[in-house]
């Protein structure tokens, strides 16, 4: 199938050939890099222009067309250089996969940045998780999905959307704390629970690929940036930093080794010090493609974990390493060694990009 052309990366082609040989452990003469700069370094995007900014708030509120602007803006004012292709997500929030079963978002009167799900199961002892088709918030986001769909055409990709499910999911639904002490409490009807929720995952992603207008030609690609021209997305469990490794293995990880089965290309998010014991566990699914690490707030960058990453290389996990510059790629590229990593890195302009790509090859 030919890659279709996209206004704002014209190499979309090469691009999409770079991925695959990336995929098919073939990788070309350098590590993938991804790069976004604005076109007048002097006058970059205000953050409230952003798309980045309020885009929970927006997509829940329906102001969609407002938000197409602020996509519209940094489109016309950003440089995609490197591997770079412009995408964005139909994203309502963090909890949506939970809100999708019953759950409501909500917002803090003075930061209208972040949402949640308030916790509506108020016991696990008969809970059955259903996808409602009438559900407002699996209505919406199957309708934003569309509506920028048709807003990117030939333009930009949409991005599959960042689903915290499984047993993140029943965290959101419960509260952590709760479900803690369900673990404990009622292990058996976590177990039931989770179990069904898995077999949702499926459904919720064909759902929104399709309204995604994803196809085998425009393939599909995620919050971590990989394209693929099958089936993306990121796996995740963040609840994993409040449980340990039994618990893990017994409630977490075949939620992760079913989706990561059911995906054509996925990315595991290892979030925070807390998730660092579980990462064997996860090295271990076969079917996971990338590693990122998220060392957390108040920890050194993710990037001078260097056991960390070696250990997922040597796994056979490709990396992506982000929040980065272009100086830190060099040291950090000398010490892995390695082509099978994405670095999404910090440039002020289009000439520091062009420098590390030749430094790359060259070395």
């Amino acid at each position: 199938m030919p890659i279709p052309s996209l206004r704002y990366q014209p190499a979309f082609s090469e691009i999409a050939d770079r991925f695959n040989a990336f995929w098919n452990d073939e990788p070309p003469k350098r590590p993938l890099v991804w790069a976004e700069v604005p076109k007048d370094p002097l006058r970059p995007i205000a953050r409230i222009d952003h798309p980045l900014t309020l885009r929970y708030f927006r997509a829940t509120q329906g102001k969609w067309e407002e938000h197409m602007r602020c996509i519209d803006h940094w489109l016309e004012n950003t440089l995609f250089l490197g591997d770079a292709i412009p995408f964005y997500a139909p994203d309502f929030g963090a909890d949506q996969f939970a809100a999708f079963f019953g759950g409501t978002f909500h917002y803090s009167d003075t930061n209208p940045e972040t949402n949640w799900v308030e916790p509506f199961v108020d016991s696990l002892e008969g809970f059955e998780p259903k996808l409602d088709d009438s559900n407002p918030s699996w209505q919406g986001v199957r309708g934003y999905a569309r509506a920028l769909a048709e807003h990117a055409k030939g333009r930009y990709l949409i991005g599959a959307c960042d689903l915290h499910s499984n047993i993140d999911a029943m965290s959101a639904m419960r509260n952590p704390s709760n479900l803690c002490m369900d673990l404990m409490d009622w292990p058996e009807e976590v177990a039931r629970i989770s179990a069904a929720m898995r077999k949702i995952y499926p459904t919720v992603y064909e759902a929104l690929y399709e309204a995604s207008g994803f196809t085998s030609e425009t393939g599909s690609i995620g919050w971590g940036p990989f394209w693929t021209p099958g089936r993306f997305a990121v796996v995740q469990c963040d609840f994993s930093c409040m449980i340990s490794t039994e618990d893990f293995r017994s409630y977490a990880l075949s939620g992760i080794e079913e989706e990561a089965a059911y995906l054509d290309r996925s990315m595991y998010h290892l979030d925070g010090p807390g998730a660092l014991r579980h990462l064997d566990d996860v090295l271990s699914v076969k079917d996971l493609d990338v590693l990122q690490w998220v060392s957390g707030a108040g920890q050194k960058p993710m990037w001078q974990w260097l056991e960390v990453l070696k250990k997922g290389l040597a796994s056979g996990k490709a990396l992506h390493i982000y929040d980065i510059t272009p100086d830190e790629v060099k040291q950090v590229h000398r010490e892995l060694k390695s082509r099978r990593c994405l670095y999404q890195v910090n440039a002020a302009n289009a000439c520091e990009v062009e420098d590390l790509l030749r430094w790359l090859e060259a070395n």
